[in-house]
């Protein structure tokens, strides 16, 4: 798991974690709920913690190990609200892996 923090519009700071969302395995009960969609190949998770707080103070983020990022209906762990923010928070982390490198997991 990797920490850092990026410079976001109007004066606010973001506090991103990184880390790798494994793959689902079936249980029992999925035998059950065929309808349930699992997670069949690791991302890049991103909780990003905003400073100060507008409407959400935690947002969730996937990008896949292609480096594609998913959209809200993509996956029910994702966390959005402001597509403005929400771009910035992207842009933001795409930046700083760019100068930095990516995290290694």
């Amino acid at each position: 798991m990797a920490q850092y923090f990026i410079k976001l519009p109007n004066n606010r700071r973001g506090n991103v974690k990184t880390g790798v969302r494994k793959k689902d395995k079936r249980s029992f009960m999925d035998l059950f709920s065929p309808s349930k969609k699992l997670n069949k190949e690791e991302k890049i998770a991103y909780i990003v913690e905003v400073e100060p707080i507008s409407d959400v103070r935690e947002y969730r983020l996937l990008k896949t190990k292609e480096g594609q990022w998913l959209n809200d209906g993509d996956d029910k762990w994702l966390c959005h609200a402001e597509p403005v923010l929400n771009s910035a928070i992207k842009k933001a982390i795409d930046e700083h892996e760019t100068v930095n490198g990516k995290p290694s997991f």
